[in-house]
Order: C-alpha cells, then sequence, then structure tokens
C-alpha cells in the first residue's frame, strides 16, 4: 500500500488545509481515504504534485481518477476542493491553474477548484503527450515518440506547440524557474535557458536560447534529472549523483558559507554571481556558490541514490536503501509530499 506523508510550509494549508500551523517540521501522514478528502475504497494514491501554495492529490482506480486540490485557491488559503476526472498520465502546477496529460494524450488546464478544463494544447496527428512540466514562463511536454514540445507559456492555451530540436529521442524532460532539461534516451542531458547561476552546466554563466548538450556529463549515462529554482541534479545509472547550479544555501550538497535565516534580498538574486573556483576557505574547506558544471555529490556512507527532487533551493534524494535525504534551504522547511511504499 501507498501512505503520504508531508512536511515544510503549510502557510496557506497547502499541505494539510485543515492544520494552521504554518510549520510542519517532522513529516506528517496524509490520510487520503477519508470520504472529506478522497473517496474510500479501492482508489489508491497514484501521484502528487505541488507549487509552494498549493497541491493536488490524484488517486485513480478502475478507470476512474479522484482529484483533491489544497491550499491557496479561489483566492483564499486553507482550502480543500474535490472532484472527479477522467485518468491522467501526468500533472504540474502553471501558475494558478492545473496543467495535465490524460490516458489518451491530450494536454489540457484544468480549474483546480473545479476542475473545469480551460483549454487544450493542440498535438500532431497520431501522437500522444506523456509528461508535461511547468517552470515560472514556459510548459513543456514530452510525447511517445520521444519528441518535446514547448506548449506555450504558463498562462497560454490553444498555441500551436514548437517543436523543441535535439537531434535524438528524448525520454524526460523537467523544468527549473529559467531553464529546462532534457534526459535522452541514450542517457545525454541537454540544457537551455537562463544560466545565469550554472544552472546549465555548461562552464559559464551565460544564457543559452536552444538546447546543448552538458559535455561535462558526456561518456557518463544518466538515468534521471531534476530542476530547481536556480540548481540542476541528475543520477548516474550507477546510482552517483551530479550537481550543479546556485549553491548559496547548500542545495547541491556542496560546501558554503551564504546559508541564510530567510529569503535572499532580491538585489542578491537579480544580480549576477561569479563562477566559484575555490571561493572563501571556512575550516580549510573551500565554499561553493556557483557550481557552473556538473560534479559528484559523496552521500553519507557511500549511498547510491534512486530518485531525486528539486524545490526552488533544497533538495531532496532517496536512497536505494529507502532512506530519504534532504539538504539546502530550511528556513521553511520548504513544502514537501513524497510518497513513501508501506509494505
Amino acid at each position: 500500500m501507498r501512505k503520504l506523508y508531508c512536511f515544510g510550509y503549510n502557510g496557506f494549508g497547502q499541505l494539510k488545509h485543515d492544520s494552521y500551523e504554518n510549520f510542519l517540521i517532522h513529516p506528517v501522514g496524509i490520510e487520503t481515504t477519508e470520504p472529506a478528502q478522497l473517496d474510500s475504497g479501492d482508489l489508491e494514491v497514484a501521484m502528487v504534485t505541488a507549487s509552494w501554495s498549493s497541491s493536488a492529490i490524484f488517486a485513480a482506480s478502475a478507470g476512474r481518477m479522484s482529484i483533491m486540490t489544497q491550499g491557496f485557491l479561489g483566492n483564499e488559503s486553507h482550502q480543500s476542493r474535490k472532484f472527479e476526472s477522467q485518468p491522467l498520465r501526468s500533472a504540474a502546477w502553471a501558475s494558478d491553474s492545473l496543467v495535465v496529460v490524460r490516458e489518451g494524450g491530450e494536454s489540457a488546464r484544468l480549474e483546480p477548484c473545479t476542475g473545469q478544463e480551460l483549454g487544450t494544447w493542440n498535438r500532431p496527428d497520431g501522437v500522444k503527450f506523456t509528461d508535461v512540466v511547468c517552470g515560472e514562463n514556459a510548459v513543456l511536454a514530452l510525447t511517445d515518440t520521444g519528441d518535446v514540445t514547448m506548449l506555450g507559456d504558463v498562462k497560454s492555451i490553444n498555441h500551436p506547440p514548437i517543436p523543441v530540436h535535439l537531434g535524438e529521442k528524448a525520454k524526460a524532460v523537467c523544468c527549473g524557474k529559467e531553464h529546462s532539461l532534457v534526459l535522452t534516451a541514450s542517457g545525454r542531458v541537454f540544457s537551455w535557458g537562463n544560466g545565469s547561476r550554472g544552472q546549465l552546466g555548461h562552464g559559464t554563466t551565460e544564457a543559452c536560447n536552444t538546447p546543448r548538450v552538458i559535455e561535462a556529463l558526456e561518456g557518463v549515462t544518466m538515468a534521471t534529472i531534476a530542476a530547481g529554482g536556480w540548481h540542476s541534479v541528475s543520477i548516474s545509472a550507477f546510482g552517483d549523483l551530479y550537481v550543479w547550479g546556485w549553491n548559496e544555501s547548500g542545495q547541491l550538497g556542496l560546501p558554503t558559507s551564504g546559508h541564510t535565516t530567510g529569503p535572499a534580498d532580491k538585489r542578491t538574486i537579480d544580480s549576477k554571481p561569479a563562477i566559484s573556483e575555490a571561493g572563501d576557505q571556512v575550516d580549510n574547506v573551500a565554499q561553493v556558490l556557483v557550481q557552473a558544471t556538473p560534479t559528484i555529490v559523496d552521500l553519507p556512507m557511500g549511498q547510491e541514490v534512486s530518485k531525486v527532487s528539486c524545490g526552488a533551493r533544497h533538495t531532496a534524494a532517496l536512497t536505494k536503501e529507502g532512506q530519504l535525504l534532504t539538504w539546502g534551504w530550511g528556513k521553511f522547511d520548504r513544502s514537501i509530499i513524497f510518497l513513501m511504499v508501506v509494505s
């Protein structure tokens, strides 16, 4: 069976809508079988997706799906809604709506309080969408033919899809705040977008408008990718964790003197930092602010990683031994929802 746990910032009720605790500093179980939340019976949680202020839980069984949204909905906090849906393959928050991919391969935008369809995206004849991801502005989709398509920005609908040319087939795509990553079927990683924090992995802080392979990862087969606000990570076929980008809160798992007790001010975010090669020395350890090329993170006891996810300035990794590791900015302990398989 699967059980949901959550922890982090709950100021909008996005983790537990019926709790007015702003911070859930320890993992708390979410009872998804209560009638007030998801229907009881044989429904089982299939996936979850979360934004800064809202979350959605998807439970499915026998060709039906029930969706519970909670948090900041309809311009009010600590709200909860439930509605039925066609079976879905994928979902992501885009601004104040949900972007979904249905089992039939169509992509649509849904109103998160009612599930009402707000619009759909066209797709090439005979092609099905299989996954959808959203950045601050862009919406990207993966097709069953291994192609990546830009559906438009997070506010638009009914725009003709724009192909993203890689020169090879893709198997995964993800978006950070201002950048995107693609994992190809051969295990290569491409990136493009804003590179101001080294999040593209090309060794500079320059932007790149078209997908470019990350040369530092060439020769190593990658199995998984993830993107945070201004940082990126990937897992190799051997279970090694590679990280690159911004590290001011330790979100890369590298030494940093930039830990803060709250959000960085606007000047820090908007200004362009220099690439850290050695950086300052604290206790004879080099401090890293920007890691512009991928590097391996040494995990406790040499553990290998099976899954990884990124928030704006934190990272969470699940080891092959089943241990959850988190690091980065912990002011609000960050909003995290994850599935745990209980035997």
